[in-house]
């Protein structure tokens, strides 16, 4: 009986902890280079949620995804409207780098090649192929549940890189659309 008991606890404990590093809540600015262009925008995660805050047209827009849903939208405060997509969708993974990846580990060959320091994070380092060509390495921190830094060998080189990392609690109408918001048809 103690036996049980004690691996009833040990269960317990294991479940706690991997069920509470995916549940990391974190803000970070989010530094995208594409040739001598550099963009940032600020990330806010609590899972399954996040919200990337950005600019577009001199005007703020957030992208809010719901992982567990799949579903995006892009928030417009300026006109007081949002789309709806499939987080699948291709207008999604070519604007969300964050679906981008978890598509083409699904479709692609995706390789651990070992582990990095990435911001202060312990990261696992990826390389997605096909064919033998690299098309993407991405450095996955298992504590945060998210890429630190990603560098995408088929556009330009383009990186993106999570910095200035602050873990905490999101407030949660980060992730919600206020009600007088009218929803776009596509």
């Amino acid at each position: 009986m103690r036996i049980f008991i004690k691996t009833l606890g040990l269960n317990f404990i294991m479940f706690f902890l991997i069920s509470n590093s995916c549940l990391a809540q974190f803000t970070a600015d989010m530094i995208q280079t594409e040739g001598d262009q550099v963009t940032t925008s600020k990330l806010f995660v609590e899972n399954p949620f996040y919200c990337i805050e950005a600019e577009e047209d001199g005007k703020t827009i957030f992208v809010i995804v719901d992982q567990e849903e799949k579903v995006t939208r892009v928030v417009m405060p300026s006109e007081k409207m949002y789309m709806e997509m499939g987080s699948q969708s291709m207008m999604s993974m070519a604007n969300d780098v964050f679906q981008s990846i978890d598509n083409m580990k699904e479709t692609y060959d995706a390789a651990l090649v070992g582990t990095e320091i990435i911001n202060g994070y312990e990261c696992e380092k990826y390389i997605v192929s096909f064919e033998g060509e690299e098309m993407l390495t991405y450095w996955q921190s298992s504590q945060l549940g998210y890429p630190i830094k990603v560098v995408n060998a088929m556009v330009n080189g383009m990186t993106m890189e999570l910095t200035n990392i602050v873990e905490g609690d999101i407030d949660d109408s980060r992730f919600t659309i206020p009600s007088d918001y009218t929803k776009m048809e596509r």
